[in-house]
């Protein structure tokens, strides 16, 4: 190799790797990432309601949570729960027949929490657009929520008791996700958000058509997957267990699109066994991990 060969050889190497320098790597824009359950509600109800084969004489306690995220590059919210308006929502669209098995304890609205805290959101994910996790959607009002298009369109056309259209009546600011040919974890699709795997989003349908999965991974290499309302409990995944015959009858849009996604997490956590999954309404994992104004980090 002649001498000017060799020159800008060595100029090309030089520009790559203080490019490479200059680019922060996917380590080091998950610094900083932390996440809060913020409990709104709980209710008591029986341990077999929840899921199949649960227990008729024992309670079990579900929680409305939705999940705080801290990013650097924007602050998110996960669903919203219950919100202020709740008990309007639930009482004047709910059919009577319905209630009596949807109830829920005292409301503390996330909006609430966070004004008391003095911190604002981005962006709000919907993992599904069921009423306890849209209800509090009319609260932040002015914030774009992301949620992919089959999700979007049934939350325009869904009925009660899945969808109360009063959550929805203000017009959300729709940020549709189109998943992109990017495997990730065992899902053939995904959408890394930020570009770093600190939030990645994952197409979860059957609970909901456009239903959506969230893994976090925090700096440390320590990952949670948020998995909506797949199952209520993490039996439904360990087992894997469906949920109990009536339940699974209202609630899941497609019965056996929901068990395939059962049965893949439940394969996911065999093969990542440091995986920690959060279904959205089991107390007893979610105690585990604490409760806003207490951060996961």
């Amino acid at each position: 190799m002649n001498r000017a060969k060799r020159h800008r050889s060595n100029t090309r190497l030089s520009i790559l790797l203080a490019l490479a320098l200059a680019l922060p790597s996917a380590h080091s824009l998950a610094a900083g990432l932390r996440f809060s359950l913020v409990r709104t509600a709980e209710t008591e109800t029986l341990d077999a309601f929840t899921v199949e084969g649960g227990q008729w004489t024992e309670k079990a306690i579900a929680n409305h949570v939705a999940v705080l995220v801290e990013h650097h590059a924007a602050t998110l919210l996960i669903d919203t729960s219950l919100g202020r308006q709740v008990d309007s929502q639930f009482n004047s669209e709910m059919p009577w027949w319905d209630k009596p098995l949807l109830q829920y304890g005292k409301v503390d609205p996330v909006r609430d929490q966070l004004e008391r805290a003095g911190l604002r959101l981005d962006r709000i994910l919907l993992t599904h657009s069921h009423w306890d996790h849209a209800s509090g959607l009319p609260d932040f009002a002015e914030v774009p929520v992301w949620a992919p298009y089959a999700e979007i369109e049934f939350s325009q056309i869904a009925t009660p008791p899945a969808v109360l259209p009063s959550q929805f009546r203000h017009k959300p600011r729709w940020r549709p996700v189109v998943y992109e040919p990017t495997p990730f974890l065992g899902f053939e699709e995904s959408l890394d958000l930020f570009g770093d795997s600190a939030v990645v989003l994952v197409p979860m349908p059957g609970h909901t058509p456009g239903g959506m999965g969230v893994f976090l991974t925090l700096e440390d290499g320590r990952r949670f997957f948020f998995t909506g309302d797949t199952s209520w409990r993490l039996e439904g995944f360990t087992g894997p267990k469906e949920k109990f015959w009536i339940s699974r009858a209202m609630v899941d849009n497609d019965p056996a699109q929901t068990t395939a996604q059962l049965r893949k997490v439940h394969e996911l956590m065999a093969a990542e066994p440091e995986l920690r999954v959060i279904p959205a309404h089991d107390e007893r994992v979610q105690r585990t991990l604490g409760y806003f104004p207490h951060w996961i980090e």
